[in-house]
């Protein structure tokens, strides 16, 4: 069965030689006008015909959303206009009412917390208590003013019985007052969550603590640190060297007054509606290899929206090693990251035969992928991901039914500021673009 373009656009037919088309074409129903160029690209995939839709499908412009998106960073996250697009195509759009949104590699939570917002109970999977972390701390939001309070009130005197070895780690970046605050607020968080980063029952201190984790480093007066990196953890030499540099040392920041203001910044304007509440209370968080997602049932969601690793090209557990020391995890995960495009897709194979298993029939999994650059020198190429998945499609799920490749999205866009920090130019590197393979499982 051919896969068909939808609000009345169509792809072309498949040719003779069995190879299906890939048509960029103008989709109607999308929130903006979309850019097209007319072109054709032929895509091998047996016996489907695939729809490409390409152009802007959401605003370039940042924060545009809720503002729970933002009260913290992650490295190579995607902005929330993403799920929100693909939750209103596939869920609002068919009027799918109590619905499950999952996302087998969560990051910092963009798909459950739109979820939510939009009405959804959501499943966050990640292998980097980071992640859980993140996500699991803004599903109970207390008011603006009950977490002003119980910040001021924080006695941070108290020591927080650091070792002689996370002082030598820690202090070219902070104050030694500054490091003694944080490690205190570290020592309460930790004695909350004595059963994982998701088992915090205490909401207000969930959440201090995430304002705090997203304020350790950065370039102004606002974080807790000197002069550094603010989306990723650089290391203790690298910090040394940018303060010998710079002419720098770390001097006292209050900790307190930052948290407070920076959560003033992000709750002074939110709204949390009764159904964004009640959608967030029954969330799930759970630590699984996304190949074998234990603890979801088979055929139990609506609608996945995720973007898996891009080979090698981001070090998740690096880039976060000052938040996992705050958050006291000491073990490294095993998260898959390979330069070898044939391991990256034969994991990939694996992760979409789970989802197939957890996709309700009719089900649809977004995959966002981009094109990487693989090699060197002359011999250095780029890759568009998606077309590896489409290759190893359809698959044959075990307990019944198939997973088909059902239509692509690109999603390009200008630069904003995250991006040329960078220094990458526009439409380069896959950095401003959103290659996103939707499939969906027939019975």
């Amino acid at each position: 069965m051919p896969s068909r373009a939808t609000g009345g656009a169509s792809a072309a037919k498949s040719s003779s030689n069995n190879t299906a088309r890939g048509v960029l074409i103008e989709l109607p129903s999308a929130p903006a006008k979309l850019n097209t160029n007319g072109r054709t690209r032929r895509l091998r995939v047996p016996g489907f015909e695939i729809p490409y839709y390409a152009g802007e499908l959401w605003t370039a412009r940042q924060r545009q959303m809720h503002p729970l998106h933002y009260t913290v960073s992650y490295r190579a996250s995607f902005k929330p206009e993403l799920p929100d697009f693909f939750i209103r195509r596939y869920l609002r759009e068919r009027r799918v009412t109590g619905g499950v949104v999952l996302d087998p590699f969560g990051g910092r939570g963009t798909t459950i917390v739109q979820a939510n917002l939009m009405g959804f109970r959501g499943v966050h999977n990640d292998l980097n208590p980071v992640s859980i972390f993140l996500a699991s701390a803004r599903r109970d939001i207390p008011p603006l003013a009950e977490l002003v309070e119980r910040t001021r009130a924080l006695d941070l005197t108290k020591r927080g019985d650091l070792s002689a070895e996370e002082r030598e780690r820690l202090l070219p970046f902070f104050h030694p007052r500054t490091l003694e605050e944080i490690a205190s607020l570290r020592a309460r968080l930790l004695a909350s969550m004595t059963d994982g980063p998701a088992s915090g029952t205490d909401a207000a201190l969930q959440y201090i603590g995430l304002t705090a984790l997203s304020r350790l480093h950065g370039h102004s007066d606002g974080f807790f640190s000197v002069y550094s990196f603010p989306q990723i953890s650089i290391m203790p030499e690298a910090q040394a060297r940018n303060n010998r540099r710079r002419q720098q040392e770390p001097e006292y920041r209050d900790v307190k007054s930052r948290i407070v203001k920076k959560m003033k910044a992000d709750l002074g304007s939110a709204e949390f509606t009764d159904e964004f509440r009640r959608s967030a209370r029954r969330n799930r968080f759970i630590m699984n290899d996304a190949r074998k997602l234990k603890g979801v049932r088979a055929n139990s969601v609506d609608l996945v929206v995720t973007s898996p690793p891009f080979l090698d090209k981001v070090n998740y557990v690096a880039d976060n090693w000052m938040r996992a020391w705050f958050l006291g995890c000491d073990d490294e995960p095993a998260l898959t990251m390979t330069p070898n495009v044939d391991e990256w897709v034969d994991f990939m194979t694996e992760v979409m035969r789970d989802l197939g298993r957890v996709l309700r029939p009719g089900g649809r999994a977004v995959i966002e992928v981009g094109e990487v650059q693989v090699g060197a020198g002359r011999g250095r190429r780029d890759l568009n991901l998606e077309e590896l998945l489409i290759s190893r499609l359809p698959l044959e799920l075990r307990g019944g039914g198939r997973l088909v490749a059902e239509e692509v999205f690109i999603n390009s866009q200008s630069f904003t500021k995250l991006a040329n920090c960078w220094d990458v130019k526009n439409n380069a590197k896959g950095t401003n673009t959103n290659r996103c393979l939707v499939v969906r499982k027939l019975v």
